[in-house]
């Protein structure tokens, strides 16, 4: 008798690679270009005709398409705009022999992404590839994000009722967080994405609090050194709550580091300056204004004016001092940020604190 079957190690799903799907009369340009394609890592599809091609694509989904424009039976232009009504989306590229300004303003105005002219390097090519699938990611993202916003909007102001039904003090607190946050977000000229992301980071920043104990988080005198840093596990295990998918990954940042001070002295990574993400560096501020400017368990709510006072004498030091800047625009604003919508900054006066609070290349990851 046999013993029981070892069941395999699970191998990790390889990411499918982005689909292309080429199309052109001359067999041996066909084949370079899906040569060409297949060595930067995509998998090719291949049509000597736009209706073999169309065929292909009504039964399969494809990231981008490479067409030529002088075809028999249908030239590009005409299969461009079948194309287009099929998934106004898709990105594609023509490719020509034919150089003419009119060529290409047509082609573009037929919906293609890019344009090719024969004959053209690897080099060209590759970048010209890379370039579009990039764009149509970019948008494709912007896209999903925009649909999920609702959605994350709303758990997010759902666990932050959660957060606040525990600390009745801070009322509306994570919600003037992320609307003041979002306000600073938008004189930045950030994206939309970028905006959204910083919002729903001041709505979750408190998250992590709702796993301290009642006697630490509702204590009304000073908290001994190990209740103290008993609460400020509450940056880590937010960030732990929040970060359980790959698109939330820029939000538990924001959760994670929104108490980390300019000058390095802050937790829980100690992070300086511009180390610390641009959205925790301007939730920061907005945390600090918002918890003094509202009564707490363990004091009362100070006026605006000294709360401004505290957070400029702590420029530089607790602060981004740049960010801080902004924040006194906002303040200085006719109708009050937390209580209202304040009026719209010229952009002449924003651009030149722009200049300094903006870093010169946000990164990939930053929020």
């Amino acid at each position: 008798m046999t013993g029981p079957i070892a069941a395999r190690p699970a191998r990790s799903a390889r990411p499918a690679r982005p689909r292309v799907l080429c199309v052109d009369d001359e067999p041996g340009l066909l084949k370079l270009v899906a040569r060409l394609l297949e060595r930067m890592d995509l998998d090719v599809s291949t049509a000597a005709s736009p209706n073999a091609a169309l065929t292909l694509f009504d039964d399969e989904h494809f990231d981008l398409v490479v067409t030529d424009i002088r075809m028999p039976g249908m030239d590009g232009h005409a299969f461009l705009a079948e194309i287009r009504g099929r998934d106004p989306q898709v990105p594609v590229i023509v490719a020509t022999g034919h150089a003419s300004l009119d060529n290409a303003i047509r082609a573009l105005r037929d919906g293609a992404s890019g344009m090719l002219i024969k004959p053209f390097t690897a080099a060209e090519f590759e970048t010209e590839i890379t370039n579009a699938l990039q764009r149509a990611r970019i948008r494709h993202d912007a896209l999903q994000y925009r649909l999920l916003t609702p959605i994350l909007d709303g758990v997010a102001l759902a666990l932050t009722a959660a957060i606040e039904a525990r600390d009745l003090e801070t009322g509306d607190h994570c919600r003037q967080l992320g609307t003041l946050g979002e306000r600073v977000a938008t004189m930045l000229g950030l994206s939309e994405q970028e905006r959204t992301t910083i919002r729903i980071g001041g709505y979750l920043h408190d998250v992590g609090k709702i796993a301290i104990a009642d006697r630490i988080l509702l204590k009304p005198g000073k908290l001994t050194d190990e209740e103290y840093a008993e609460m400020q596990r509450h940056a880590d295990i937010g960030a732990s709550i929040v970060q359980t998918h790959e698109a939330m990954t820029d939000i538990a940042r924001i959760v994670r580091h929104h108490h980390e001070r300019f000058d390095g002295a802050g937790y829980p990574d100690r992070l300086a300056g511009e180390e610390i993400p641009l959205g925790a560096r301007i939730i920061s501020i907005a945390d600090a204004f918002s918890a003094m400017t509202n009564d707490r368990v363990y004091r009362k709510a100070i006026p605006e004016d000294q709360a401004w006072e505290e957070i400029r004498r702590n420029s530089g030091s607790q602060f981004d001092p740049a960010i801080v800047e902004l924040y006194e625009i906002i303040a200085d604003a006719d109708a009050p940020p937390i209580n209202g919508a304040a009026a719209v900054t010229p952009r002449a006066v924003v651009d030149p604190v722009v200049a300094a609070a903006r870093p010169p290349r946000l990164s990939p990851n930053a929020p």
